[in-house]
């Protein structure tokens, strides 16, 4: 849409301040809530899957369970921040790049011991490391434009997730 300059006759600015695509999307609140309860049961049932204990040394392995619980907490923390916007985005967006990669690996040492069997489970939770990193592609988006607003002192357009959702703070008025 491009930008007015001037308004119409009779119209009037309608400012929306930058707001991100961030929120409670259900998909990642849903993984991150998962990869925390995988990495305790990782850990307290010392039991692991066969592919990593072939593909991964037992510290690998350690670091990996720690990693799914670490990355967990931190982007659930990331998700539900009620502070500044962009230091939410930024814990979650940290939290992602983590979670991409321990699945990431988890994925790769089903492709490397399991080989064709596994290519179905391994491209399954490759996709939830991409889908990890393209929510990180949109967080970095978001934070350009919400430090670029900021240097501009001007209000952006940001697509939000759902604009005018009950709970949505940014869209009251």
């Amino acid at each position: 849409m491009p930008e007015r300059t001037v308004p119409r006759p009779g119209q009037r600015w309608r400012i929306r301040h930058a707001r991100g695509v961030s929120g409670r999307h259900p998909f990642e609140v849903t993984s991150l809530a998962t990869a925390v309860v995988c990495g305790v049961l990782l850990i307290v049932l010392d039991s692991r899957p066969r592919s990593v204990s072939i593909a991964m040394p037992t510290l690998l392995e350690q670091v990996w369970a720690v990693g799914l619980i670490v990355a967990g907490i931190a982007g659930l923390c990331g998700v539900a921040w009620r502070g500044q916007p962009a230091t939410g985005m930024g814990v979650e967006l940290g939290a992602l790049l983590s979670f991409g990669a321990v699945t990431g690996m988890y994925a790769i040492a089903v492709f490397v011991i399991s080989g064709q069997p596994g290519l179905t489970a391994g491209l399954f939770i490759a996709a939830v490391a991409v889908a990890s990193w393209w929510r990180c592609a949109q967080i970095t988006r978001d934070l350009y434009r919400m430090a670029q607003a900021q240097q501009q002192r001007a209000a952006i357009e940001v697509p939000t997730l759902v604009e005018g959702a009950p709970h949505d703070r940014s869209s009251a008025r």
